[in-house]
């Protein structure tokens, strides 16, 4: 640990180097001195296992055994003379371990297990083991970094991370894991796991802070004395932040349809649809039920816009024909905060009601806004190409913002939209803080003119007929169409819009996201 390297130097003065090596590669590989200017430099809660020592070779790869660049996690391989010859009578285990060198013809490499990156200064630090490490919906996890950051935590002597689904009620498909912290106080005392939760928020990514910290006496161990993960229990799933008791009336209907559909006990007003796990399936089954509770239409674009208890109750409680547009229009207001905006731009859907579910990962500094093409006035209906849905959308965009930093998001088409806007934006030299591209392929790698010919193609209709079994499931007998009409014309302009598109080139960085489960194969 940093802190017991720093508390070393203050007390002795003694120069103290880490060393880093496994039992196949001799007695150490790497070193660092954790001590003066280094041990200053290091801001993580471990000190670096350092540099390679000499006839030694240290290497940090991809899944695909390609270099990974500094800051990106790998797996660390161990190269030079100090490699063992391979274990005694396991020549299986050997052969799993000790591989090819794929740098190096002839030679070998040693497969650690250990989880690694470089850092700016040419050193190495250590992550974990890749059998504490998992990915949950797209995010890498590193279990063991959360683990070694909550025991440095006030007062914790022992802590443990474990993903686990607490939420049953909303685990609708897809990976529904959520992230459960296991403290032991080391005093004995109670722990303030609020307070506790709010260190971890500085200090680990948004996806690697434990959605609920849970005290126990002592954690649970198997006859081995190792940890027994099944015997931790689960946590009881409530809403964050006691605030303001919903009233009678609204409120309180609304309260509890949050809790019926999320699997917790909503008691605050200001409790939050998307951050307590909702999502736009959720969100169009919240809107059906609360429909044939107050006996008036209750729109999905109304809970995406106002997805808290209090101003839901506001919106249904008013006037309706003001307010049932709300999620149709082409500003698509997920959340308001005091920092920097985050605008997502539609896929071909036409909507960006997918983007809800990032309130849930962004710091609560950032805003998030859907820019959307809503019919029969969007611009996807109404322009000749793609060129002019760009234009219309930077209108838009510096409607809500006039100068940058932009921070720009696409889906799939949206990307395409994106990255158009963020070349324009360069043009007019503005600054684009980041670019973002969802599951984004360039419009050249298809024949969109056959498919404008053939009418849509089967993959597309595929995806139209799921989303419209999903919506018809989720509108739990709700005659609601005008969001598949919608859907369906928009798909269908996307088509003519893409038989004369083309990419605009982008001078600046782009961060490409693709799913596994959409890669194509050979990528």
């Amino acid at each position: 640990p940093a802190d017991l390297c720093r508390e070393w130097q203050q007390l002795t003065g003694a120069p103290l180097h880490n060393l880093y090596g496994p039992t196949e590669a001799a007695v150490d590989v790497s070193w660092y001195p954790a001590f003066g200017e280094e041990l200053a430099e290091v801001r993580g809660s471990s000190v670096p296992i350092g540099y390679p020592v000499w006839n030694t070779g240290l290497r940090i790869l991809d899944a695909m055994m390609h270099p990974v660049p500094p800051g990106v996690a790998g797996d660390l391989y161990l190269t030079g003379i100090q490699l063992a010859q391979g274990y005694l009578g396991r020549p299986d285990l050997t052969a799993s371990r000790f591989i090819a060198d794929p740098f190096a013809p002839g030679e070998r490499m040693y497969r650690t297990g250990d989880v690694a990156r470089w850092l700016d200064n040419g050193a190495v630090e250590y992550l974990g083991r890749s059998d504490d490490q998992l990915k949950i919906r797209g995010q890498r996890i590193e279990l063991g970094e959360i683990d070694r950051v909550m025991q440095a935590l006030p007062d914790v002597e022992q802590a443990v991370t474990h993903a686990c689904v607490i939420n049953q009620a909303a685990a609708t498909g897809g990976d529904a894991r959520q992230l459960v912290g296991y403290l032991v106080s080391q005093s004995g005392l109670p722990l303030d796991t609020s307070a506790l939760q709010a260190q971890l928020r500085e200090t680990l990514p948004p996806h690697m802070v434990p959605v609920v910290l849970l005290q126990l006496p002592q954690l649970p161990l198997s006859a081995n004395g190792k940890l027994d993960r099944k015997a931790l229990p689960l946590p009881e799933l409530k809403a964050q932040t006691p605030g303001r008791v919903p009233k009678a009336g609204s409120e309180t209907i609304i309260a509890a349809a949050f809790s019926s559909l999320l699997g917790c006990d909503v008691q605050d007003a200001d409790a939050d649809f998307f951050a307590l796990g909702g999502h736009s399936l959720l969100a169009m089954k919240l809107a059906a039920q609360l429909s044939r509770q107050f006996a008036r239409q209750v729109t999905p674009g109304q809970v995406m816009v106002a997805s808290t208890v209090a101003k839901l109750a506001t919106i249904i409680d008013g006037e309706e024909d003001s307010t049932r547009r709300m999620g149709f229009e082409t500003i698509l207001p997920l959340r308001e905060g005091n920092g920097p905006t985050l605008f997502c731009f539609h896929p071909a859907s036409g909507f960006a009601w997918q983007f809800s579910v990032l309130s849930r990962y962004l710091d609560p500094q950032w805003s998030i806004i859907g820019i959307q093409s809503p019919r029969p006035h969007g611009p996807m209906q109404t322009a000749a190409n793609l060129d002019e849905v760009c234009e219309a959308h930077l209108a838009t965009l510096f409607e809500q913002q006039p100068h940058g930093p932009y921070y720009l998001l696409g889906y799939s088409l949206g990307g395409t939209l994106a990255q158009g806007i963020a070349a324009r934006l360069r043009a007019r030299g503005e600054q684009v803080a980041f670019l973002g591209l969802l599951d984004t392929w360039p419009p050249e790698t298809q024949n969109w003119q056959e498919k404008e010919a053939n009418g849509l193609d089967p993959e597309v209709l595929a995806e139209i007929n799921r989303e419209r079994e999903a919506f018809l499931a989720a509108q739990q007998g709700s005659t609601s169409t005008e969001l598949f009409t919608t859907i369906e014309g928009n798909y269908a302009d996307a088509v003519r819009l893409l038989t004369t598109a083309h990419s605009v080139a982008f001078d600046g960085k782009a961060t490409l996201f693709v799913a596994e489960r959409t890669l194509q194969e050979g990528m």
